[in-house]
């Protein structure tokens, strides 16, 4: 048994913390003759997680009332509202802030609203009007303390640098959203296979396919869906909207660690070719903490095609001066180039390093 043999707890608690699951770890282990103290430090951080997903709820049912009362459609895409549908105690996921999605033609209903609620942008190096012109997404900060930032996205996915965003047609997914009732109330919803590429998305792209949360989730809502999946229509979608290779990463990954039923075929039609997947493969076996210091890298080597990586670098090398102008808000062009070559040396002797030094053992 776990008890009965030598146990590194320190290690475990800190592995736990980093990867913010010390609630999920206490569930787990609870059943266990653990430590006391151990025990102790772990169900203070489900009694945690359970504050934070009792407040979230809260904020996050008010917000949506808001957006109803102002006709503007909103869908919650992850934090209390993916915890209420993934996991029979929602303290378990853990959450920062709340991610709300909403057509990038309601953006001008949605910000003022933001601002009658309370919430600012948060700059965090880029201006909003940068976000809204060269991004997807934006975050807000509540005056309150008690309450989370709120990201809001009127796209999926956004890529590192000045990189093109996915083919995702949005649209679509506005045509195919579902009704979603909780003990709370009810609220929109993607469908299930459309949650599904958006969590792959946001797990290969944003994330650089490490930790371990992200894929559980994905496990769970494969393992929730059973044999109810429209594989087909999932596989069509990822060759539509050039994002196969995002998705093979993510959901082999998840099949391989959780053994959830992600069809062969399904696997094969998507899989990549050539020496970005072999790459990819070699830095994958060489240790989880590399992955996620190639959050740079990693987003260029699932594109489906080499002229988008080429696109993308090229883009990336030389922006545009009005994308320079409106990200570093220099007083002269000079200045902002600088500033963006400094940004892209240190990010690649980042990626060199991780891609480089000693594996993981």
């Amino acid at each position: 048994m776990l008890v009965e043999r030598s146990v590194d707890w320190e290690w475990i608690l800190r592995w736990a913390d980093d990867q913010r699951l010390g609630a999920l770890l206490h569930s787990v282990l609870s059943p266990l003759s653990v430590p006391v103290p151990i025990r102790n430090r772990l169900r203070a951080a489900w009694m945690d997680g359970r504050r934070r997903y009792v407040l979230g709820a809260e904020q996050l049912a008010r917000v949506l009332s808001s957006f109803k009362d102002e006709g503007v459609p909103v869908i919650p895409l992850r934090g209390p509202a993916l915890a209420e549908l993934l996991y029979r105690d929602p303290s378990l996921r853990p959450f920062t802030d709340l991610d709300l999605l909403v057509r990038e033609t309601d953006l001008a209903r949605a910000l003022p609203l933001l601002t009658r609620l309370g919430y600012r942008h948060l700059e965090g190096g880029h201006s909003l009007s940068h976000e809204l012109t060269w991004r997807h997404a934006a975050s807000f900060i509540s005056g309150r303390p008690d309450e989370l930032p709120i990201d809001l996205h009127w796209g999926l996915v956004d890529y590192p640098g000045i990189a093109p965003a996915t083919m995702v047609h949005h649209q679509e997914l506005w045509d195919r959203v579902v009704r979603v009732e909780t003990p709370g109330g009810a609220y929109l919803g993607l469908s299930p296979e459309d949650l599904l590429i958006y969590l792959a998305l946001h797990w290969a792209i944003h994330h650089a396919l490490s930790g371990l949360g992200w894929p559980l989730d994905l496990a769970l809502l494969i393992h929730r869906q059973r044999d109810a999946w429209n594989w087909e229509a999932v596989a069509e979608c990822a060759r539509r909207w050039q994002i196969q290779g995002a998705l093979f990463y993510a959901l082999r990954e998840v099949r391989e660690r959780f053994e959830v039923a992600v069809p062969p075929w399904f696997l094969g039609r998507l899989k990549p070719t050539g020496l970005r997947c072999t790459l990819l493969d070699w830095l994958r076996h060489r240790g989880e903490e590399r992955l996620e210091r190639l959050d740079y890298l990693i987003p260029f080597l699932v594109m489906d095609k080499g002229s988008e990586i080429l696109r993308a670098l090229s883009g990336t090398l030389l922006p545009p001066a009005t994308w320079l102008r409106c990200r570093y808000q220099k007083a002269s062009m000079f200045s902002a180039v600088l500033a963006h070559w400094s940004g892209i040396g240190g990010a690649c002797a980042r990626t060199v390093r991780a891609s480089l030094g000693r594996a993981h053992r």
